[in-house]
């Protein structure tokens, strides 16, 4: 006699034929017989392929365009768990210390939370020379090996602030989650229950993100009306 599991894949092989079989009878757009109408699947008629062409939007004014922005920030920040967004946010308590001044920079450790008990950890670097304020620059690192402190002949994280800091700008690289200091948690996880919940690895640092900014718009000796960001690979974070 054939064993149970036998005809259990055999019963299972018969099932996974008859739908295949009657699903290449007709378009899978159809498989759900209500509603297919109301709301189309694109993915069964619409297929993308990476040398396919894609014609950016055109907008006939500047107030199309910041319809559009809203639209596309209101989404990256639910996306994010960031609604409603935390506008009355409290300044950062940041720890700032052990210095070192080198040739035309200083540097020194510094971190915050940017929620009670989640951390965000990194170097700030300023000119040693010119009169400020200045303007100053947040710095993710992208998925280098050693992170913020990662430095070889492809690239140099500390090379990049330093080459601010000297050029007269204020330079802030902090860690993405699971690298280097910010070692509370790994940088990839996912857990459906917290996902239901907005909490995920990409909106904590979106999160950290905005808190890095408002660290550096309250440093005494930045200006708050010139911040930029600039970054490689994971670092668009």
């Amino acid at each position: 006699m054939p064993s149970r599991l036998t005809t259990g894949a055999a019963l299972l092989g018969a099932a996974l034929g008859s739908l295949i079989h009657a699903s290449a009878a007709q378009p899978l757009h159809q498989v759900y017989r209500s509603g297919a109408e109301r709301i189309p699947d694109a993915r069964h008629s619409d297929i993308r392929h990476l040398d396919r062409v894609y014609s950016m939007p055109e907008y006939a004014h500047p107030a199309a365009w910041h319809e559009r922005a809203e639209w596309l920030r209101a989404h990256v920040r639910a996306s994010a768990g960031l609604l409603p967004w935390p506008e009355d946010r409290p300044a950062v308590a940041a720890q700032v210390f052990d210095r070192f001044v080198g040739d035309g920079f200083s540097v020194e450790k510094v971190y915050f939370e940017s929620r009670p008990g989640l951390y965000v950890t990194g170097n700030l670097y300023r000119p040693t020379e010119g009169d400020g304020p200045f303007p100053a620059v947040a710095c993710p690192h992208g998925h280098w090996p050693h992170g913020r402190l990662h430095d070889d002949q492809r690239g140099s994280v500390p090379g990049r602030c330093i080459g601010m800091a000297r050029r007269g700008m204020v330079a802030l690289s902090y860690d993405m989650i699971g690298y280097v200091d910010a070692d509370q948690m790994d940088h990839r996880w996912s857990d459906p229950r917290l996902d239901l919940w907005g909490i995920s690895v990409g909106g904590l640092q979106t999160l950290n993100g905005v808190r890095v900014l408002d660290f550096l718009a309250a440093l005494p000796d930045v200006d708050p009306s010139r911040l930029a960001v600039t970054g490689a690979s994971g670092g668009g974070t």
